[in-house]
């Protein structure tokens, strides 16, 4: 599968100069997504056919290990509810594979991926095809952290948290509902509607 583009217009107003703020806990504050498809659901569908999906984590300034990331973005959003593993943890399943017919189907190349304190041009495609973090600069009020859903070197749909420091598990679990309601919407909405709100995935 590959993403589909959206018209221009719909992407400009999607992608905008200045996202607007759409949730907010504390003083952490989640920006607008951006989707690259009309048909997030579906990609959700074929990505994770057992509702289990890889994500890949480049924290290195948290301290939150791995497992805890998965384990925190887990069993969130619309049904079905995603299982998040790690890449090791694919691995080894997909190792086991051959051993024993039972195991879930696994399509790591489709998968969450979560960049902490993302360099500049660590946005869109890059999320999936180079994924670069920076060090915090001393004193920061907050730390952006980037969600996207990759379908190989596309991003399907992605999105920025704005989370105060210290970054901790409380926080990340606050926000973790959030961010996979935004990531993974049931549909799309009419953008057209007149009653329907750009910023409500499910609208």
């Amino acid at each position: 599968m590959s993403a589909k583009r959206l018209p221009k217009a719909l992407f400009l107003v999607l992608l905008g100069s200045t996202a607007p703020l759409l949730a907010a806990c504390g003083a952490s504050t989640i920006e607008a997504p951006f989707y690259d498809t009309t048909d997030v659901a579906g990609f959700k569908s074929y990505a994770a056919p057992d509702n289990i999906m890889v994500m890949e984590v480049h924290d290195g300034q948290t301290g939150i290990d791995d497992a805890s990331w998965a384990k925190m973005f887990s069993h969130h959003g619309f049904a079905p509810q995603l299982d998040f593993i790690t890449p090791q943890d694919a691995q080894t399943r997909m190792d086991n594979a051959n051993s024993s017919p039972d195991q879930p189907t696994l399509r790591p190349r489709h998968r969450m991926v979560v960049v902490v304190n993302p360099t500049q041009n660590t946005a869109r495609n890059t999320m999936c095809t180079d994924p670069k973090n920076a060090p915090l600069t001393p004193g920061q009020a907050q730390t952006p952290v980037r969600f996207a859903f990759c379908s190989g070197d596309s991003a399907v749909s992605e999105l920025r948290a704005n989370i105060e420091n210290p970054v901790d598990q409380k926080k990340l679990n606050d926000l973790a509902p959030t961010v996979i309601h935004y990531l993974f919407p049931i549909s799309q909405p009419d953008r057209n509607d007149d009653h329907c709100s750009r910023l409500s995935p499910g609208c």
